[in-house]
């Protein structure tokens, strides 16, 4: 989850390699006629994964910076399995390319792209003699197969389907051509011309193009949430070696007949593309409309575009947007939740998406993004034009890694640490934390196996600003840390490591109206929580040690030279599960409160204590101060404590 203030400064200068045309670039120089260089290709995950597959084909490609030498395939690998991680553009056009190799491939990725539509390329490949067969949990394996060209009439508009025809004709024998109702991008026709390959008419026949040297235009589609954010917050910039072909300038199309102030100078052709410096100045936007044609045309930026929509006022069309369903998220829904968050409506019938807005910025929206990477980049966009807000996934490695550094944003970053950690409820805490001091911050849960090694648990702590640390490893991080006490729970860059747990305890105690300074207490349990709390108390009130196991009680009563004789506590804290240890434990009369340290957790004290009528503190309250506590080290910032308005965020983000 990522936290954003109203702190921001685009950064034009910063590089960001086209990913169509680096997909594109990689496969075709993996089967040329020699080596070649290939510079500004883009590094994110999505081309990294067809890097890999190729490699795993027989490529030899060496990656220096942002340069990529590809020394092409000379025989290429059999019976080999191809992970296409989270690319669509991966898998499909190496569809064509594998079914002309006459090789044994299963191609595989994530549960996201296990779940897109396969069969739109299987199929007109198939026409061509490509031999596939499917099984749970691939996307497809190719089989050898004598390729014979032919004429393919597209069935679904794809850039993707159309260049895995074209790849897979020069494997072909005869000639294979590619008709369109409505045009898509023409990347690979382009690129491969640039290589030499005959590509009039959208045909192609068996061929092998020659070796590339070129250096990737910026990328477009990375560019358009570079524009929008100007354009929300108007900003005057200039967007140098952008990519702006026939099939890549629909959101320019699109911006311009809403009013966006969007100009192109200084064009050039660069390895067969339309390449410019956009510059946009201050505009006054009025309603967006999409045709089918601008929707295939930017069919990438379709949620950028509405994001516009989203902050302006009037009644808004996008045409012919059925395809959005089937990308890393249903985009559709993605967007209608997207307007509701911003307390906007969105609907779509089935073909075309309408937006209709009263112009207003939301403020500190939540956006939810569906593991979607262009979903966060929006969500990043709409909440820095609204002076902050919050999205709950931020995975633009997949397309637009340095996105962050090209808006001049620069979150610290903090985690919490555990072996079970998927439910916490210290990501929503300190979001919250943020959201009150202005702090742009990003707080992952990160699990890590009960058995992670000391080097591995170093490695991710050298990843984060600060962490929280908890179950199993609170007490080998501070051994790991040399911290002066035995448990920690907050780590962090510039502060010493400590444990707030103590001061969470008693900070929920005094918000509750409880005096705990001279009282006698029973303390349950001597995990890490229980001795940090010892620890904090000590001087304050007396305590005797309880738990099941006696031996452990004994240790920590001889450790802080605790009292073993207290028959009449003023209050009970338990920082153990709900157990039958737990539930045996007497509630004596003396008793004026219970502590219990598991928030939201079953407990027999609890039980005990409702029926008797004395109060009862849960482990939230703790949560939120220790939090609070170790939010204000890691951001020297002052302590907050308001609870209450922790649980309206609560209510309002779940």
């Amino acid at each position: 989850m990522l936290n954003f203030n109203s702190q921001f400064n685009i950064d034009t200068s910063v590089c960001y390699g086209d990913k169509s045309l680096s997909h594109r670039a990689l496969i075709i120089a993996s089967i040329a006629s020699g080596t070649s260089t290939i510079r500004n290709v883009s590094l994110c995950d999505d081309v990294f994964a067809t890097i890999n597959c190729l490699r795993t084909l027989g490529a030899d490609i060496h990656v220096d910076g942002t340069t990529a030498t590809v020394n092409p395939i000379k025989m290429a690998n059999d019976n080999v399995l191809l992970n296409c991680q989270n690319s669509g553009t991966t898998a499909r056009l190496l569809a064509g390319v594998v079914a002309g190799l006459g090789i044994t491939a299963a191609f595989v990725g994530d549960d996201s792209l296990l779940s897109r539509p396969m069969k739109r390329v299987t199929e007109p490949l198939a026409k061509l003699g490509a031999k596939f067969t499917f099984a749970s949990g691939t996307l497809f394996t190719v089989h050898p197969a004598k390729l014979t060209g032919t004429t393919i009439t597209a069935q679904v508009n794809s850039a993707q389907v159309k260049s895995a025809v074209l790849l897979a004709g020069l494997f072909a024998d005869g000639a294979t051509r590619y008709v369109e109702p409505i045009p898509t991008r023409p990347h690979t026709e382009n690129m491969l011309a640039h290589c030499g390959i005959d590509t009039t008419n959208c045909t192609v026949t068996k061929s092998t193009p020659k070796p590339l040297d070129v250096t990737i235009p910026n990328d477009i589609s990375s560019a358009s949430f570079l524009m929008s954010l100007g354009l929300l917050t108007g900003k005057s910039l200039v967007l140098p070696n952008v990519v702006i072909s026939s099939g890549r300038d629909g959101f320019l199309t699109v911006a311009k007949r809403a009013g966006a102030q969007i100009f192109t100078e200084s064009p050039r052709i660069v390895a067969g593309e339309l390449v410019a410096d956009i510059r946009i100045e201050q505009s006054t936007l009025a309603e967006f409309f999409a045709t089918p044609t601008d929707v295939v045309n930017a069919i990438d930026e379709v949620p950028i575009l509405a994001t516009l929509a989203l902050a302006t006022k009037g009644t808004h069309c996008f045409e012919g947007v059925s395809e959005l369903a089937h990308k890393e998220c249903n985009r559709i829904d993605a967007i209608i939740d997207m307007a509701q968050v911003c307390g906007q409506t969105a609907t779509f019938d089935g073909n075309n998406l309408a937006i209709v807005s009263n112009g207003k910025l939301p403020t500190q929206p939540h956006f939810h993004v569906f593991g979607d990477h262009r979903m966060a980049m929006c969500g990043a966009v709409m909440s820095l034009a609204s002076g902050g807000g919050r999205v709950d996934g931020f995975p633009v490695e997949v397309s637009f890694p340095i996105f962050l550094q090209a808006v001049g944003v620069c979150p610290k970053k903090f985690c919490v640490l555990g072996s079970n950690v998927t439910k916490s409820m210290s990501p929503m805490l300190h979001m919250s934390l943020a959201k009150n001091a202005n702090v742009c911050c990003s707080y992952d849960a990160v699990n890590a196996p009960a058995d992670a090694t000391d080097n591995d648990l170093l490695q991710i702590l050298s990843q984060y600003d600060g962490a929280n640390i908890t179950l199993p490893f609170k007490n080998r991080v501070a051994t790991l840390l040399g911290a002066t006490t035995p448990s920690v729970n907050t780590v962090g860059k510039n502060i010493t490591p400590t444990s707030t747990d103590g001061y969470g305890v008693e900070m929920a105690l005094v918000a509750n109206g409880i005096d705990i300074v001279n009282k006698p207490l029973w303390i349950v349990g001597a995990g890490g929580g229980a001795e940090a709390t010892i620890c904090h108390l000590k001087g304050k009130c007396q305590m005797q040690v309880i738990n099941r196991t006696a031996s452990k009680a004994q240790a920590l009563t001889q450790k802080y030279s605790l009292s073993t004789d207290i028959y009449e506590p003023f209050g009970i804290l338990t920082f153990v599960p709900e157990c039958k240890f737990e539930q045996n434990l007497p509630l004596p009369s003396s008793c004026q409160f219970v502590f219990v340290a598991a928030y939201n957790g079953a407990s027999g004290l609890i039980e005990k204590a409702k029926q008797r009528g004395i109060k009862v503190v849960d482990g939230l309250q703790m949560l939120y101060h220790q939090g609070a506590k170790t939010f204000s080290l890691w951001t020297n910032t002052p302590i907050q404590n308001d609870y209450q308005n922790f649980q309206s965020f609560l209510k309002q983000n779940n």
